[in-house]
């Protein structure tokens, strides 16, 4: 268990560097030291559990199963429309979502102080990610000389280590919700150093929410935090967090001066409109198993013949700007349905135990804001974002 301990503190510390390590190949597939330590974690894990035949019940464990078989099944009923090569590579990602599923289960299974120890270096993480950002936005602003690496040049917005403004943003917005339980319970014990410190750091991540210019984050927050002070009983708050979000419009000097910094942009609008259409497009042609999860770069290039050199490394290739839609098409009804029966279950989890654990606030006001964002960016579906969650659910749930 040892082992297993030290790997996921491993794991949790190279959480802010991981997208930056990443090392691209060029059939789609990218590797980060994430992974590598995910999958040594994943391994230690299952091996003590066929050691010590340990068996125990999990909330979640049918409704992940079900989700990842039906999954699985959609992968294979079209691996006549793949070669082995795509076929392996969308199955790698589906490896992939098992990996972080099981963060759940590893997690739940730890005792009170290892959780304790991992919600603090869960808190550190996130400070380190938030850190990264402001350092970027003022000494990187340009991602323009990756773009042949498949980004987007994000001209003068906070995309941190994420290399990417609205993933950034939607993580930014977990993390503040994070730290308001922080907030809260130091102000309830009277530690002020400890209040002062971790105030300092969500009003921190709160303005670099705003500088990702993100509308999707926006939305994402306004949804979360409206949710987090109604269930913890302080409403009065809402209209100080409205009137903060207002003031920054104008305040903020970049605000209207590029299209990327411009709330009120179109370009990115319509392009996002198209992207779902082309989503829904894909999943007319394939409506009950979908093209196979997740073989929806393969898919857009049957169908819409993408024109672009590097269509296997774009990171825009493999979903659409829609969560919802990227499962519709991708799993078709038959997926779908089993998806929401897992959110169902995840809110339900947290749900239950709202009163016991004060991280089932956390999670289920994270996820209502993140359901919302995911209307407008694939956000349900992004790797740091589903650790993040399974790694909460995994601190709610008790031995």
């Amino acid at each position: 268990m040892g082992l297993l301990k030290l790997l996921f503190f491993l794991f949790l510390i190279s959480f802010p560097i991981a997208e930056i390590g990443k090392v691209q190949l060029d059939n789609g597939v990218s590797v980060s030291i994430n992974d590598v330590l995910l999958l040594l974690l994943v391994s230690a894990w299952i091996f003590i559990k066929i050691r010590y035949k340990k068996r125990k019940k999990y909330f979640l464990q049918k409704p992940i199963l079900i989700f990842v078989s039906i999954c699985l099944i959609t992968l294979i009923l079209n691996f006549y429309n793949l070669t082995a090569e795509t076929f392996f590579v969308s199955f790698l990602y589906l490896s992939r979502f098992v990996f972080y599923a099981s963060l759940y289960f590893i997690v739940k299974e730890f005792d009170l102080n290892t959780k304790n120890n991992v919600s603090f270096l869960l808190l550190f993480s996130g400070f380190i990610t938030v850190l990264i950002g402001y350092i970027q936005y003022f000494f990187y602003p340009n991602l323009g000389n990756l773009f042949y690496l498949g980004w987007d040049e994000h001209l003068y917005r906070m995309f941190s280590s994420f290399l990417d403004p609205n993933f950034a943003g939607a993580f930014f917005v977990l993390y503040f919700i994070y730290t308001l339980t922080f907030v809260k319970d130091y102000f309830i014990k009277r530690k002020i150093y400890s209040l002062i410190s971790v105030s300092f750091l969500s009003v921190l991540t709160l303005i670099a929410v705003y500088l990702t210019y993100s509308r999707s984050a926006l939305i994402m927050l306004f949804v979360s935090a409206i949710t987090y002070l109604i269930l913890i009983k302080k409403k009065r708050f809402i209209v100080i967090l409205v009137l903060f979000l207002i003031l920054m419009v104008f305040v903020s000097p970049k605000s209207f001066q590029t299209e990327g910094t411009n709330l009120l942009r179109t370009v990115s609008s319509e392009a996002r409109i198209v992207s779902m259409k082309q989503g829904i497009f894909i999943f007319e042609k394939n409506p009950v198993f979908g093209v196979g999860f997740n073989a929806y770069r393969y898919a857009q290039n049957k169908y819409l013949g993408l024109n672009n050199i590097i269509w296997k490394t774009t990171h825009s290739g493999a979903g659409t700007d829609n969560s919802f839609i990227f499962v519709l098409a991708t799993t078709g009804i038959v997926g779908f349905i089993t998806y929401l029966y897992l959110l169902y279950k995840i809110f339900l989890l947290s749900g239950n135990n709202l009163i016991k654990n004060k991280y089932a606030i956390v999670l289920f006001s994270s996820l209502l804001g993140l359901t919302a964002g995911s209307i407008f960016i694939n956000s349900l579906f992004y790797v740091f974002i589903l650790e993040w969650v399974f790694i909460l659910a995994g601190l709610i749930e008790n031995n």
